[in-house]
């Protein structure tokens, strides 16, 4: 009796969460529309098109192999979102980036965090994989990215789904 009183339990706070991430629906879809906004301004090469994703005093963070380092010493790269932006490719390499499966999305009120998998081409070639952990704020009624974090890995990416 008491196993069945657990599951009963279980099926009640499953579908209380359920209906939590059906509620953040439109949310959800506004977020990851901008993640892909903001994947296409990699690609477009266009400052502004960055601009228009991110708040420019947030910070961009990554952590990459430290060149020369040894085997899995990490090298951090910060700066803000506009100095990142400001500093451009400047070159005609083609950017493209994209998520590994579905990323997780957390909200609540003003505050969201996308974390996920992606991968980065570079000239049509596999550049590298890795994780990104965005955190997202509505300012005005929209969605802007606040901070964002990375890594740069060569290894063990697994492939697009």
């Amino acid at each position: 009796m008491m196993s069945m009183q657990y599951l009963l339990l279980l099926v009640l706070l499953s579908l209380l969460l359920v209906g939590e991430a059906n509620a953040d629906g439109d949310e959800r879809s506004a977020i990851l529309a901008l993640m892909d906004q903001a994947f296409a301004a990699v690609g477009s090469g266009n400052p502004d098109d960055a601009r228009a994703t991110q708040l420019p005093e947030g910070t961009s963070l990554s952590f990459r192999p430290r060149s020369g380092g040894t085997p899995g010493e990490l090298e951090m790269r910060i700066s803000t979102n506009e100095a990142l932006v400001a500093s451009g490719s400047g070159d005609d390499h083609k950017y493209f980036e994209q998520w590994i499966g579905d990323p997780t999305v957390i909200i609540r009120g003003p505050v969201a965090v996308v974390w996920g998998e992606y991968e980065f081409w570079i000239d049509d070639e596999f550049s590298h994989c890795g994780i990104d952990s965005v955190q997202l704020a509505k300012v005005d009624g929209n969605w802007k990215i606040a901070n964002w974090m990375w890594t740069v890995e060569k290894e063990d990416c697994r492939p697009s789904d």
